[in-house]
């Protein structure tokens, strides 16, 4: 098959030349890190893992429209044989499952769910869309209104419960109620939502022991809507709430996800939040995006990476791209495209940027990942940095740059510090320097740091860096560690342990 041609041929080339800039064929600008104008040492390449390398992940990769059959896992699943990340998102596609009243054809779902468990992923459910034989559409259409549809409803949940007990443990409930496109007929309603979650959680439950239910799945964050919905019980009834923040900052929602977690602390505090579906078009024209652009396949995968990361500095418990492929016809009979593929599907199946910006991320961020206890301060790089700003920062003075972002992660692969500007992603934004402080408040900082290009896969010697003691007799000692003139770009840089990595 061509397609399989073309992956190895991908592969192989991951192998033989490791240390390339860029492979055939994908867009690259900003080739490795700079400093001061002189590029840093470039030390080695980051090795890619396979899913079945790693045994947890935060990551996941979107794997939707399979029940409007819009493009074919078995061209596509191959790809992510060497795509680290371990969830993969599934829509459960009613209407083509029972094309013909009660009676279920499987062998499509049983194939997607498969072809994800053999690669070492983990599937789960997103529940939801009409039947053409119970309501009035496929798409979007729910069940709630009348008596049969319910019932039928009720059967195809409990049927699909019973089939993949074993295989899937993670159902999401819907997809964007708070969407007209996708709650119809009538009008939007938190409280007809969660009356679905309490018909269809409970059969989840029931026939597949030990179940997650996923709910909310909203469009975005929509505060009114949110809360209607936990007023109405939602709290009660779900163990995980999932949003979709398309957008083109990604940073911008930081503090709306703040927000929520504070509006689900007055419910359940004990629930976990997902980001469930999020993406960006590599091209203009794209539908199913209302952001802004430039789009270009750098930018992509940018937004995808910042995006990514911000949630883990939040604690978000699993992050999703989507999606894996390009939807071309989309919606059906449009003709219209769905850019938001990390691989294009014309001329032929291709590995855009974003897809090896996730391999890297994939192979370097991994485990139970977290937030480490540290506090960072980011200077503008053509400033000085020493003793002196060790002090002012430590006093609460000194003028720190505004507009970036900065997180460490405890990992499987050990502690992550990454950084980056929040502006407006580019493929033509000037290269920056930054000094960066460290204080880090769970361990002593990085004895042999690298700097880690998860656009490139490269990885380079950071030779400027040490760390300071305040041996002020009116303070207590303390210690941090400065990085100096760093470059700064529009999307994560990471500074990892050289033994982790190389």
């Amino acid at each position: 098959m061509r397609m399989e041609s073309n992956r190895r041929t991908f592969i192989k080339a991951l192998t033989i030349s490791p240390l390339l800039n860029s492979l055939e064929g994908l867009e690259q600008s900003n080739q490795g890190p700079v400093k001061g104008g002189n590029t840093l040492n470039k030390i080695a390449h980051v090795t890619i893992k396979s899913p079945k390398n790693i045994k947890v992940s935060p990551f996941g990769i979107g794997c939707e429209t399979l029940d409007r059959e819009l493009w074919d896992p078995k061209e596509v699943y191959p790809w992510m044989n060497d795509l680290p990340v371990k969830w993969g998102r599934l829509q459960t596609g009613w209407n083509r499952v029972e094309r013909v009243k009660n009676q279920y054809d499987w062998k499509w779902l049983d194939e997607s769910v498969d072809g994800l468990i053999e690669r070492g992923i983990q599937p789960f459910f997103n529940v939801g869309y009409g039947n053409k034989n119970y309501t009035e559409n496929e798409t979007g259409s729910h069940p709630m209104l009348t008596e049969q549809a319910r019932q039928a409803w009720a059967r195809f949940v409990t049927a699909l419960a019973k089939r993949y007990k074993g295989k899937v443990q993670h159902y999401e409930i819907w997809n964007e109620p708070n969407l007209k496109g996708f709650w119809n007929p009538g009008e939007i309603d938190p409280k007809l939502y969660v009356e679905l979650v309490k018909l269809t959680g409970p059969l989840i439950r029931k026939n597949c022991s030990g179940a997650t239910i996923i709910g909310g799945v909203t469009s975005r964050l929509p505060y009114t809507f949110i809360r209607g919905m936990f007023e109405a019980g939602l709290g009660k009834e779900i163990d995980v709430f999932s949003f979709h923040p398309y957008t083109t900052i990604p940073e911008s929602y930081t503090e709306r996800i703040k927000a929520l977690k504070t509006l689900i602390g007055q419910f359940n505090p004990s629930l976990k939040i997902w980001q469930g579906e999020n993406g960006f078009p590599s091209q203009p024209n794209s539908t199913g995006f209302t952001g802004e652009g430039p789009y270009t396949e750098n930018i992509q995968a940018k937004i995808m990476l910042r995006r990514l990361l911000t949630d883990c500095s939040l604690g978000i418990d699993m992050t999703l791209w989507f999606l894996i492929v390009d939807l071309h016809d989309y919606p059906k009979g449009t003709g219209k495209v769905n850019y938001k593929g990390i691989l294009r599907t014309k001329p032929e199946l291709s590995p855009k940027v974003a897809f090896k910006a996730l391999q890297n991320l994939g192979s370097l961020v991994h485990g139970e990942v977290k937030t480490r206890n540290s506090i960072l301060h980011l200077l503008d790089g053509t400033q000085a940095a020493g003793e002196k700003e060790y002090a002012a920062l430590g006093n609460g003075a000194g003028q720190r740059l505004d507009k970036v972002s900065a997180t460490t992660l405890n990992t499987a692969n050990g502690i992550v510090l990454a950084y980056w500007s929040n502006e407006k992603a580019s493929d033509t934004l000037p290269d920056r320097n930054a000094h960066l402080f460290l204080w880090d408040w769970e361990g002593n900082g990085f004895k042999e740091p690298v700097l880690v290009d998860p656009m490139s896969g490269e990885i380079f010697e950071i030779p400027d860096h040490q760390k300071f003691n305040d041996k002020d007799k009116y303070r207590i000692s303390q210690e941090a560690q400065l990085f100096k003139t760093l470059p700064l770009r529009d999307y994560p840089l990471l500074i990892m342990e050289r033994e982790s990595v190389v």
